[in-house]
């Protein structure tokens, strides 16, 4: 038989464990089930949605490096352009003035192109070209503008002092002009002349009477007749008014 203090003593004790029971229930969950603790970790990053912002920004820089490398190229293709519309109008114009040849020295012709009784040999033969009477040491100028090819000192099989110059091609045909019987020239193999440049100086070097310049032209290395190419432009024979300047430097 429990007494009465013992009773009330248990019945304390467990109201006490009830109370406590229901308490620590209540804080840790409805059912009394403590829950899990939140992690305050940072989440997983997103691999992919990474990824693809990369691959967005790369094709974006792509882009716009291509657009920079576009724009400089046509620029450049531009300029390579414009240098190129230059170059062809320059030598249109030049091949536009290349079949019209200067008369090469003050003075008329004495002997033309052609079978002639020779004044020192006393035979006939072949005269290659047209002697132009003039002064000696009187300027002698490039008829059309080209590339020296020969100069030569001494007599040379009667030429004498001579330089010949290559005019390239004129109307399919390549054409050079000689100077012969300079007293001297002023000019180098490989010198490209302007037409109107000083050669040299009218002389007697060589088989020759007198000072005068053998003036001869060439087709394909063949010899004809320099009236081909200035006769018809005999009004430029008088020269001297639009080339003193260059006779008083090179004089």
């Amino acid at each position: 038989m429990v007494s009465g203090i013992a009773a009330v003593g248990v019945a304390t004790f467990t109201a006490s464990a009830n109370n406590s029971a229901g308490v620590a229930f209540a804080n840790n969950g409805p059912l009394g089930i403590s829950a899990p603790a939140t992690s305050s970790a940072t989440a997983t990053p997103d691999i992919p949605a990474l990824a693809a912002a990369r691959a967005r920004k790369l094709a974006e820089d792509k882009a716009g490096l291509d657009q920079a490398v576009a724009s400089a190229a046509s620029s450049a293709r531009a300029e390579e352009l414009t240098t190129n519309a230059k170059a062809i109008s320059t030598e249109s114009d030049r091949l536009k003035n290349l079949s019209k040849f200067m008369w090469p020295t003050d003075g008329t012709v004495s002997s033309g192109y052609g079978l002639r009784f020779h004044p020192i040999l006393h035979y006939w033969r072949m005269h290659d070209g047209d002697d132009i009477g003039g002064k000696c040491g009187q300027p002698i100028w490039a008829a059309q503008s080209g590339v020296v090819v020969k100069a030569e000192m001494g007599y040379n099989g009667g030429s004498g002092n001579n330089v010949r110059i290559d005019h390239g091609d004129i109307n399919g045909v390549n054409v050079q002009t000689g100077y012969l019987h300079m007293l001297r020239y002023v000019v180098s193999v490989g010198q490209h002349l302007n037409q109107g440049d000083v050669v040299g100086y009218v002389g007697d070097t060589g088989l020759s009477t007198a000072c005068h310049l053998h003036f001869s032209a060439y087709k394909n290395g063949s010899g004809t007749d320099p009236m081909e190419f200035i006769g018809w432009n005999k009004e430029a024979k008088t020269s001297s008014d639009n080339k003193d300047a260059k006779t008083s430097t090179n004089n």
